[in-house]
């Protein structure tokens, strides 16, 4: 008996034909072996624009973008890095519909977060393409403000604006949070609202312990006004909030708070002339490393007015 294999689908068929000798009652087993029809994705590396940080022009060659492909059952099958020539290049792959993501981006680069699709349809074929890196940017900001002067029981108020992710490119592990001084109880938490739709949430932490949950699931379009006093929060006579931080997780480049967030308190009764300062922080992470900024506000404390000795004859 002869054998010759017709079509075996992504690979190239073996048309020797084959002897087999077929016995009475036994299983013949015969064994073809084929080379896969491969194709190649190559993918060169540009800067989009000039990068004031190490001086290259725009459309320059970028060495040390890394991108992943992976095949249409979402399955990692090769991983690639551009070289000094801004080439990067697969190994052969068999014929299928594949995805690459970048990574990671050349140093002082933004990631380029577009997902490319590539077809190989064909022996021998190679699909190209040109990717471009914005030039990395990062920052963050926030500003506070509260009163200037007060008195022991009045009420204190602290304004929180340019809440923002100033990078063009994404932070995660983003937040704001203010540390309150000793001497203002938390009464109310305004939220405000922010530009890029989501959720986020708001923990607090008291006497400077754990971080408990105010509340969480919050919209970033909803304005919310929540109870923070110590009735409300079931606190002791010793117990104070220390911290309040607000944790929304990944924020996109050009994220910014639109209706200002307010802090309601009150000044401590009896509180001795002085001043004490109030800071708020914000933060995000790019590539392993925290973008972070500062702002405080300090408040003069008018205290109770001490007469002075009488003298006399």
């Amino acid at each position: 008996m002869f054998l010759r294999e017709l079509e075996n689908k992504g690979y190239i068929p073996d048309e020797q034909l084959k002897t087999v000798y077929v016995k009475p009652g036994q299983t013949t087993e015969i064994t073809w072996e084929n080379t896969p029809i491969t194709g190649q994705i190559q993918i060169v590396k540009k800067s989009a624009d000039y990068n004031p940080t190490n001086g290259l022009p725009e459309g320059t060659l970028l060495e040390g973008a890394v991108f992943e492909i992976y095949d249409k059952a979402n399955n990692l099958v090769d991983t690639l890095k551009s070289d000094s020539r801004g080439l990067a290049v697969s190994r052969q792959l068999p014929l299928d519909r594949y995805s690459i993501r970048e990574v990671k981006a050349p140093t002082n680069y933004g990631v380029n977060d577009t997902v490319l699709t590539a077809y190989l349809e064909h022996e021998g074929q190679i699909v190209r393409f040109e990717v471009t890196n914005k030039a990395l940017t990062t920052g963050v900001s926030i500003t506070e403000t509260g009163p200037r002067e007060v008195m022991g029981g009045q009420p204190v108020r602290y304004v929180f604006d340019h809440i923002a992710n100033n990078s063009n490119v994404r932070l995660d592990s983003f937040f704001w949070r203010d540390t309150l001084p000793a001497e203002v109880i938390l009464d109310t938490v305004v939220t405000g609202t922010y530009n890029r739709p989501g959720n986020y949430k708001i923990v607090y932490r008291v006497n400077g312990g754990e971080y408990q949950t105010l509340a969480d699931n919050l919209s970033t379009g909803r304005n919310y006004t929540l109870a923070a006093s110590p009735v409300a929060l079931s606190l002791a006579a010793n117990e104070r909030v220390t911290e309040v931080m607000f944790v929304f997780g990944q924020a996109p480049a050009g994220f910014a708070q639109v209706e200002k967030p307010y802090l309601y308190c009150t000044a401590r009764p009896g509180l001795p002339a002085g001043a004490f300062v109030n800071k708020a922080d914000v933060g995000g992470v790019y590539n392993g490393e925290w973008i972070q900024a500062v702002s405080r506000w300090v408040t003069t404390v008018y205290g109770k007015t001490i007469p002075l000795p009488r003298t006399g004859y």
